[in-house]
């Protein structure tokens, strides 16, 4: 389910361009879910942090925060996450289809394999499961994917290394009204929750989840103009608890290479920059 949740919030934090990006006669998107256009062999992100400095906030020093390694077609791609220190904390390969479907995550932890996650498909190349391995091949969770016409499902499993089952959740999702309801039920609870997605009028995307245990979260995604999105945050009672807005620069193949991370609190329009994320990136034919 872990893997689950990350590919969502992914998706929802693309989401705020994809639109912008979607009108633009764009190169063929690399396979994944991240919005990569065009031949790209290596992706370098840096980030810098603003300070103050005699009550000036200025950037920082950039950091290395995360490098991608992709081959020519794009259906291997080498992903490393960077600690504050330098350190390397978090490496992912993962392997795509041609045509975009994933095949197999491996993951690692300081150089060695942590887990593997394989992806299956029936005939109609539609996924059907997802299982998900330790290095020593036991099986430590297990989905399973279907579609009944405007309606999904999934149904998950995770086991302890003995086999025995640990925790088990299932959920639906209706595509007319882009609702979905879950329930993961664990030796120490039960959780039912509920996820919506609406559309507005105004071109914002409002995406809310409840849960049984007190879970609340609900955001709204504001495109203001190219290159510029507002995520505004909300308390449980409605107030506004914060805006993150986002200044985003592009390239020729309109693969995002700046993007600028302003804060603020409450319903407040003043904005205090957080940070600014640096994208170099290297393509095939042109390195």
């Amino acid at each position: 389910m872990l893997r689950i949740f990350a590919l969502l919030l992914t998706v929802i934090s693309a989401m705020g361009f994809a639109q912008l990006a979607a009108q633009q006669e764009s190169p063929k998107q690399r396979p994944g879910p991240f919005l990569i256009y065009g031949p790209v062999h290596t992706i370098r992100d840096e980030r810098a942090t603003f300070k103050s400095e005699n009550g000036t906030l200025v950037e920082g020093p950039k950091i290395l925060v995360q490098t991608i390694e992709y081959d020519e077609d794009g259906t291997k791609q080498d992903r490393t996450s960077y600690e504050s220190n330098g350190n390397i904390g978090y490496r992912s390969v993962e392997r795509y289809e041609p045509d975009g479907r994933i095949l197999e995550t491996s993951s690692f932890q300081n150089g060695k394999l942590s887990s593997r996650v394989v992806s299956n498909y029936d005939d109609q190349k539609q996924l059907i499961e997802e299982v998900t391995y330790r290095p020593d091949d036991s099986v430590s969770d297990r989905t399973v994917f279907r579609g009944h016409g405007n309606q999904s499902e999934t149904e998950s499993w995770s086991y302890d290394p003995q086999g025995n089952i640990t925790s088990q959740s299932k959920s639906r999702y209706d595509q007319p009204s882009k609702r979905s309801s879950s329930i993961t039920i664990s030796p120490s609870a039960v959780v039912q929750s509920l996820s919506t997605v609406i559309d507005n009028p105004d071109g914002s995307r409002e995406f809310r989840t409840e849960g049984s245990n007190g879970e609340f979260k609900r955001q709204v995604f504001i495109p203001i103009a190219k290159g510029r999105e507002d995520r505004v945050t909300y308390n449980k009672d409605g107030t506004i608890k914060s805006t993150e807005r986002h200044l985003r620069e592009f390239d020729s193949y309109h693969n995002l290479i700046k993007d600028t991370r302003s804060m603020s609190k409450g319903d407040s329009s003043d904005f205090a920059p957080v940070d600014v994320t640096y994208r170099t990136i290297t393509y095939f034919g042109k390195d």
